[in-house]
């Protein structure tokens, strides 16, 4: 569901109204006394953040083995902005999504406040596809509505929209290793999402 965070924290104020209100985090925390179990504030978490880094962006999966069964899992953690060993409180005001890599950069700051995004074209990339096996190897692929574009140097205004897939991926170079070491044929394209963040867009011809 592409929804965005003030839609996500409205279901949530009316899922969990006996626990008070669902906040967005906030980029001090919060010591604030909370009447919330553990286990349902990290799900509020959670659900608010949309299962994915607040920070940079991915849902990176994992897949284990358990008991026999194959089970893919997102790899993220609830990080608390104010440690609790400070004071730092369970509100949601102090809760934020990380991936793990995210969250060990908190480490240099003894776990706390929120990493800063320090990300450049070639560290994060979105991908708009079509293509099969790039969705394969994406992560956190979510269905997108192409209506215009940019390509070359202008922009293209599509008759009807293109509906296709979104999936972040780490680096350029790892689509780079994957269009070339499977001789793809690709055009290039460059989009805005929602947020007017620039994404690199490849299509399979």
């Amino acid at each position: 569901m592409n929804d965005s965070i003030m839609e996500r924290i409205d279901r949530l104020n009316r899922k969990y109204s006996q626990y008070g209100e669902v906040h967005d985090y906030s980029l001090e925390g919060s010591t604030e006394e909370v009447q919330i179990p553990w286990n349902v504030a990290k799900t509020i978490a959670l659900e608010r953040d949309g299962y994915k880094c607040r920070i940079c962006g991915r849902a990176p999966m994992i897949s284990e083995n358990i008991d026999g069964v194959e089970r893919l899992r997102v790899e993220v953690e609830v990080h608390h902005i104010v440690p609790r060993i400070v004071g730092g409180s369970d509100s949601t005001k102090n809760l934020i999504t990380l991936c793990k890599d995210c969250h060990i950069k908190t480490f240099k700051n003894s776990y706390k406040g929120v990493p800063k995004l320090e990300r450049g074209l070639d560290e994060m990339v979105e991908v708009l596809t079509n293509s099969r096996l790039l969705l394969k190897y994406g992560t956190n692929c979510q269905s997108y509505s192409l209506t215009s574009f940019q390509y070359r140097n202008g922009t293209v205004i599509l008759k009807e929209p293109i509906e296709c897939k979104i999936c972040n991926f780490p680096s350029l170079k790892r689509i780079n290793d994957i269009v070339f070491g499977n001789d793809l044929d690709v055009e290039e394209i460059v989009i805005k999402d929602k947020n007017r963040r620039f994404c690199l867009g490849i299509i399979e011809k």
